[in-house]
C-alpha cells in the first residue's frame, strides 16, 4: 500500500507548502500575523468595473452588433422608421440587462455580507477557527 502512496502525485497544498517554505507541522503565530501585514489578507479582489462601463459593455457583443449593423443598413436603405424601432428594442435590451445585472450585483453582495467566512488553520501545532478575512495560508 506505501508503494501506491509513492506513486500518487503531491498534492497542490504541499506543492505551495514546500514553495513557501512551511513545514508540514504549522505556522507559528507571528509567522502568520506578519505575512498576513506584508502579504494582506487571503482574499479575491474586487472586480467589479464602473456602471458606466457596464453599460456600455451592453452593446459590445455579437447580438447588439447584428442590430446596430442592421440600424446602419436600414438608414443606408432610408428607412428611418425601422431604424429607430431597432434603435429602441437596442437600448431596451441594454437597459433590461444593466437593471438585471445590477439586481443580480446587489442580491449577490447581500448575501456576502450575511456569510461568516471562517477558515481552520494549524498555529502552532494546534487547529484553529478564525475569520477567512484574517488567515494567511489558511489550511497547513
Amino acid at each position: 500500500m506505501s508503494a501506491d502512496k509513492a506513486a500518487l502525485p503531491r498534492s497542490p497544498a504541499a506543492s505551495a507548502e514546500q514553495a513557501q517554505g512551511i513545514t508540514p507541522k504549522s505556522l507559528t503565530s507571528g509567522e502568520a500575523k506578519s505575512r498576513l501585514e506584508t502579504d494582506g489578507p487571503n482574499t479575491m479582489p474586487d472586480t467589479s468595473a464602473h456602471p458606466l462601463r457596464n453599460a456600455f459593455a451592453k452593446f459590445w457583443a455579437p447580438v447588439p452588433w447584428l442590430l446596430e449593423a442592421s440600424i446602419v443598413l436600414e438608414v443606408v436603405l432610408h428607412k428611418e422608421l425601422e431604424a429607430a424601432v431597432i434603435v429602441g428594442l437596442l437600448i431596451f435590451n441594454a437597459v433590461l440587462a444593466y437593471f438585471q445585472e445590477a439586481r443580480a450585483q446587489a442580491t449577490l453582495a447581500a448575501l456576502k455580507s450575511r456569510l461568516a467566512l471562517n477558515a481552520s488553520v494549524r498555529r502552532d501545532g494546534i487547529w484553529k477557527t478564525v475569520p477567512a478575512l484574517q488567515n494567511w495560508c489558511a489550511v497547513t
